[in-house]
This record gives structure tokens, sequence and C-alpha cells, in this order.
């Protein structure tokens, strides 16, 4: 019977030597260590957790937290200085899209040795040679040398390749945006498939908005040491919070070692609508009122905007609403705003409301905040799809033949 647990890591650690040169490099090997002037780097310190199978785990943290080091030791691909993990299953790592592959072998030759190295027989990475190459959308070119691929095809045939192998742990460090607009889709799509089969995954990356819909829990690293784990939502959202310099009850760094303050969300909640155990309800139709607070602590003020999106549980995003489309700006020290959809046009369904604090161009994201628990559409209509359209029939050559429809009416017999 397997483990309900994929990995287990028990003080995981990783120091390099940095070497002022190379001949100090050659006189420590010929003297046995004796004249030892290297200098000692720690990139990963006391990294302990554990994560069941078919979790889903974020890795967040600044540049440099150590976020890399982790996926490489992992991954198998550097031993650890210090602690130890252990892995139930074959490991997939795309660390470095592309970099496995040699450029003067044909992509089928790549993907082959790719297979084989993961643990695959030769036999099981033939069988699924043709689904690889089609997803990756290259057999017209499965026989040229890697060296002709573009840099998108090359990062396309190694996504493919891994995913391929259905391995039971699969490592990502930033390799969300993989391709053309259509085929992160494609990527995303077959992501969410290989969770929805079981498969457990890691992923570093520094959009936050994917962690959240992708993970279930996540570890922040500060600068090699764990900083927190915990619900995905939450410390993404207290990761982000530290980043701007927002309050947050989980920052233990004193005010002096806060980044510089920036503008953040300080409130965001539904207006007048009904409340119905874990979620808020609305029908559609009725009018639907979002109050949203904001802060601006910096001395020299600029322009914001303010967005809100509605995301349907499964990562698709239904609409949104901007103050810089609209030719509107927030300016000042703070204040609170009251967005007013009027009609409300979604459909059935549940929703993730989330408040986006951005610059006046509406490019950088200074800080999001999402609504406390979802948010539930309710629709008794025959309206199909996402929205409700607004529209009207017009009769133009015979509009005597539009006439009102009575055949779902029901008679009702006299007494």
């Amino acid at each position: 019977m397997s483990s309900p647990l994929a990995l287990q890591a028990e003080g995981l650690g990783k120091s390099y030597s940095l070497w002022p040169n190379d001949r100090s490099r050659w006189q420590s090997a010929l003297t046995f260590g004796y004249l030892n002037q290297a200098q000692q780097v720690q990139a990963l310190t006391g990294v302990s957790f554990e994560l069941k199978r078919g979790a889903c785990l974020a890795l967040v943290g600044n540049n440099g937290a150590g976020k890399s080091t982790l996926l490489k030791l992992l991954s198998g691909n550097t031993p650890p200085t210090a602690g130890r993990f252990r892995t139930d299953g074959r490991v997939a790592a795309l660390l470095e899209l592309g970099s496995g592959f040699h450029p003067d072998y044909t992509g089928r030759e790549n993907v082959l040795m790719n297979g084989v190295l993961l643990g695959a027989s030769r036999r099981e990475v033939k069988a699924r040679m043709g689904e690889i190459f089609e997803f990756a959308e290259l057999q017209d070119v499965a026989d040229a040398p890697v060296r002709t691929y573009s840099s998108g095809m090359a990062m396309r045939l190694a996504f493919a390749s891994a995913m391929g192998m259905q391995p039971e742990i699969l490592l990502l460090d930033e390799v969300l945006a993989v391709g053309d607009m259509a085929f992160q889709k494609r990527c995303v799509d077959r992501l969410f498939e290989y969770r929805a089969s079981g498969g457990t995954l890691i992923v570093s990356s520094h959009s936050l908005y994917d962690l959240r819909q992708l993970c279930d829990e996540a570890l922040w690293l500060d600068q090699g040491q764990m900083r927190g784990f915990g619900p995905a939502t939450e410390l993404t959202h207290d990761y982000a919070a530290h980043c701007v310099g927002a309050p947050s009850s989980s920052d233990p760094c004193s005010t002096s070692d806060k980044a510089p303050e920036a503008p953040y969300l300080s409130r965001f909640e539904c207006v007048d609508v009904a409340e119905e155990g874990a979620a808020q309800r609305v029908a559609s139709g009725q009018t639907l009122r979002l109050r949203i607070g904001w802060e601006d602590p910096r001395a020299e003020r600029r322009p914001l905007s303010l967005g809100v999106t509605f995301t349907r549980q499964g990562a698709t995003l239904q609409a949104g609403v901007a103050t810089h489309h609209d030719g509107l700006q927030l300016l000042g020290p703070g204040g609170q705003l009251e967005l007013e959809l009027p009609d409300l046009s979604l459909l059935a369904g549940r929703f993730s409301v989330m408040a986006h604090l951005l610059d006046e161009h509406g490019v950088h994201r200074y800080h999001e905040r999402a609504l406390d628990t979802p948010l539930t559409v309710t629709h008794s209509g025959h309206d199909l799809g996402l929205v409700r359209l607004a529209h009207r029939w017009h009769g133009i050559d015979a509009p005597a033949s539009l006439v009102p429809n009575t055949s779902s009416v029901v008679q009702e017999e006299p007494a």
C-alpha cells in the first residue's frame, strides 16, 4: 500500500563554496583542504514540510529566496548539504525549459532520452511519442534537430515531454507562461487534468494570482529560510502584503526591515447580499454593490486605479471592470469606493471576486484582495452560457410573424 504522503522534507539545507579565484581552488585541492579560502554561502537552511499525494504546493518568495535551490534538491539535480527528503513516485522537473535538450539531436531523440532519464522504458516512451508531439503541435519537425527549433518550440516540446511521461510528482519553476496564449491555456488545462488524476505538483512563480487558482498550500521562503507554510490563499496574501509594506498578521519582521510602504487595499466586502452557509448569495438580475477601501501611505502620491474581477471556480475569468477603463483615477491618502453593478448579468455559478489596486496605467499591481467568502449567483430563467445578454427581437419583413409563444404557458381549465 502506497504512502498517503508524496514528499517529506526534514531540515533541508544547501550551502555553496565561493572561491576568490581559480588558484585558491587548486590550492585547496592539492593540500586536501588545508589551505581552504572558500567562503560558504548558505542558500537554504532548515526547510521541513510534508506534501500529501495529489496536492499542489506553491513556492513564493523574492528573487534569491531559495525557491530554485529547493526544487533542484527535490529533483535530485544537486545533493543537500544538510537534512534529508523522501519522494514516493517518479519525479519530473521543468526547472529551465529546454535546458536538457541536445541541440544536435532530433526532437524525437531528445524526448526518448529525457523519458528514459525519468525512469520510463524505451517502449513506454515510444508508445507516448505521438501524443507528446501532438500536444506540442510539432509533428512536422519531430525528426529535425532541436537547434533548428525556435525557443518557443523547444519550450513547448519540453513541457509536453515532461507531462507525457505522467510523473507522480511534477516540479515547475517559473514555466507557467509557455508559448503563445493558446498554448498557455492548453498547458493550464493539462495541469488541472494532471491534478485531477492524482498527480502531485510543486510550482514556483511570481504570479500570485495563478498560484491561488492552482495550489492548495504554499511555502514562503525568505533568504533561504521558511517564513511560513499553510493554505495558499492566506499565505500568498500575507506575502503580497509584506511585499507592498501593508500590515500583516504573520509578518515577524520589525518595521525597519519592511519594504517601503506602498498602496494597499484595506477593505473589500459585499453590501446587502444574503449569507448562505460559507458563501454570499445574490440572484442574477439583481443589483450587486461592492465596497472597497484603499490606503496610500507614500509620500509622493501618484494616481491609482482600481479593478474588480469575477472568476468562476476553475480559473476561468468571467468579467472585470476597472476605473482606468472608465477614465477614472484614485488620488489622495485613501478612501472608500462603492462599485454598483445594476442588473447583474452573470448567470448561475460560484465566483471568486477579487479587487486589484493598480498604477494609473492599470499594469503594475500593488495589492490584491479577495472577498472572504465566494459569491454564489443564482438564476431561475432559461438563459444559457455564462452571462445574460441584453437583447431585443425586431420584425423586419414580416412583423406579423412575431407572435407571443404560448406553448409553454399552462392554461387553466374552466371550473
